[in-house]
Parts: structure tokens; C-alpha cells; sequence
């Protein structure tokens, strides 16, 4: 029960988390929109730099200027108020991080403490990288990766590659969603061969049959590689059985091209055999 019980927030917590951006249905196929086309890769590069850099303009008009300056000069004082008085600060997570005897509070304090900027940086990383690795049990690992993720923690790309091979799917999850934010062209093969599903084998001869949303994951991290290798194998699940695996390599494929040919597969075979 307990462990249903993490099992069911850590879950929810990938449902508010949000899935990728979507290109709207273009009007015929062919060209997406440009306006739309260059908000998506605009999106996507926010995306990929994460929440300390800034890609997207933090406001476009003199309203939103004022709304941004006033947060900042009466909003954070106050939450950081409320955070001492009640105890909810960087020092106290950090000290539930570090409490080896509960695999929950150390979940907890780790992702509260990436709540905090500075902490997203240095030494830190370094910690979630420790319990990413060795965490007592997979609940917390798979939240060590989140928090790597959110830090867009690079020199970590041959752990989430083995963890894309790990028996528990939420662990698989979370590495396929680093992936999809800290790019790196080595994972590409492991990334198709979790995209197009089946009976797969680990290092230690487990076998399990991937599952719908680790499948969804892969296809959205392919999305950063322009290449035929890629673009081909996202061609080739676009009539897959499970429809939102087909979804998503649509919009990666509309992402890498500019274009949308839905899930006519000869006609992306026919525009890639182009020169796409």
C-alpha cells in the first residue's frame, strides 16, 4: 500500500509536469505555418536551455513588465517569508535529502531543494547524481533523475541510458524524459529501439515489453536529432497500434521538418527521399 501510495503522487506529479508542445493541424498537408513552425522551435529551445536561461522574453508588453517587477519586488518576499516561518527552506530540505533512513523524506527534500535556483547548480547536481545511482529503492532514483532533468545536468547521458534499460517503467520514464531535455546524439539507437516497442532485453537478461509512455518519450526526445536514421524510424511507427505513440512522432517529425504529411507514410517516405 505504501508503495502504491508514492507510486500515485509520483504519477501525478507526471501528469501536472505536462507533456511536450504540439504543433496545430496544418490547414493541407505540407509546410507547417511559419508563425506556428517558429513558435514551436522556439519552444523547444526554451525547453532545452530550462527555467535559468532565458530563451522566451520574460514579457513581450509594458503590462506584462509591470506584473514581472512586481512579483519580484512584493511576491518573492513574501513566499520567502512564509518559506522561513514554516520551515520550508533550502537548509530543511537539504536535511531531508540527507535522511538515509527514509527513501520518501530524501524524495521529498531532493525535489523541494530543486525548487531553489542555486541549487539547481555545483555540488548539487552532484548529490541527485549520487542518489540517481544508488538510491535505496526506484521511486527515489527515478525522482534523482527528475531532479537531473530539471537542472539540465549534462555528463549524465550514459546513466539515463542504462536506466532506459532498468525493470521498473517509472525509472524508464524519467530517463527517456532527460533525454528529451539533455540531448545527446549517443542515445539515439536506445532511444528507437524504445520508440518502436516490443520485447526488450536488458544488460542483465531481464526481458519486459515497453510500455505506452515510455514510448511517447522516446519519440518526443528524437525530436532534437536531424537525421534520416531518426526522421525514418519516426516514419515508421506513425500507423503504430497505440495512437498516441504515432501522435507524438508526428510532432517530432513536424518539429525536424517544418512539415506535416499526418500519417501518410509514403508521403514522409516520399519527402525525405528528397533530400528533406
Amino acid at each position: 500500500m505504501r508503495i502504491f501510495t508514492r507510486l500515485a503522487w509520483f504519477t501525478l506529479g507526471l501528469a501536472l509536469a505536462g507533456c511536450g508542445s504540439s504543433i496545430h493541424d496544418a490547414v493541407a498537408p505540407g509546410p507547417v505555418d511559419p508563425g506556428l513552425y517558429h513558435d514551436a522551435v522556439l519552444e523547444n529551445q526554451q525547453r532545452l536551455a530550462g527555467e535559468d536561461v532565458r530563451v522566451v522574453p520574460l514579457y513581450k508588453t509594458p503590462l506584462e513588465a509591470v506584473g514581472v517587477g512586481f512579483d519580484i519586488l512584493i511576491g518573492h518576499p513574501i513566499v520567502h517569508f512564509f518559506d522561513y516561518i514554516t520551515h520550508d527552506s533550502a537548509y530543511y530540505a537539504a536535511r531531508k535529502m540527507a535522511d538515509a533512513r527514509s527513501p520518501d523524506i530524501q524524495r521529498e527534500g531532493m525535489l523541494r531543494l530543486t525548487d531553489f535556483p542555486f541549487a539547481r547548480h555545483g555540488i548539487y547536481v552532484q548529490g541527485y547524481g549520487i542518489l540517481a545511482r544508488d538510491g535505496s529503492d526506484f521511486v527515489l532514483r527515478a525522482a534523482a533523475i527528475r531532479a537531473l532533468n530539471r537542472c539540465r545536468a549534462s555528463g549524465f547521458t550514459s546513466l539515463f541510458m542504462d536506466d532506459l534499460g532498468d525493470v521498473e517503467p517509472l525509472v524508464r520514464l524519467e530517463a527517456a524524459d532527460a533525454l528529451t531535455n539533455i540531448p545527446d546524439p549517443q542515445a539515439v539507437p536506445l532511444l528507437i529501439l524504445h520508440m518502436t516497442g516490443g520485447e526488450i532485453e536488458t544488460d542483465a537478461g531481464a526481458h519486459f515489453i515497453e510500455t505506452e509512455d515510455v514510448r511517447i518519450a522516446c519519440a518526443e526526445a528524437l525530436r532534437n536529432f536531424h537525421s534520416f536514421e531518426v526522421m525514418h524510424a519516426l516514419v515508421g511507427i506513425l500507423n503504430d497500434e497505440d495512437f498516441s505513440v504515432a501522435w507524438q512522432a508526428r510532432q517530432s517529425l513536424e518539429l525536424l521538418t517544418g512539415q506535416d504529411f499526418r500519417y501518410d507514410e509514403k508521403a514522409w517516405l516520399t519527402y525525405l527521399a528528397a533530400g528533406a
